[in-house]
């Protein structure tokens, strides 16, 4: 829906440089997040259908580290940005 917001005041994906890094970094979260999200899920399944508890601990623990790595690109991200002024 936003990229639809965007396109439709002229902020397309080719307009400038900047537009294309918006389009590229609004897609790349996506895809993280849905990634993070089916971790997530899988680790729920693995909960509910009580498998063994070492490997319920692995999967958990593995969503855990995705989501630790997630929030320390994405604060990379955020200081790349303000010091690359």
């Amino acid at each position: 829906m936003a990229w639809k917001q965007l396109a439709a005041s002229g902020f397309y994906v080719s307009t400038t440089p900047s537009s294309s890094f918006v389009y590229l970094l609004t897609g790349a979260h996506a895809v993280h997040l849905m990634g993070g999200v089916l971790a997530l899920l899988v680790a729920g399944l693995f909960v509910l259908f009580r498998k063994p508890v070492t490997t319920r601990s692995i999967v958990v623990d593995v969503a855990g580290w995705y989501w630790h790595f997630m929030a320390a690109l994405w604060v990379y991200i955020l200081l790349l940005l303000e010091f690359a002024r």
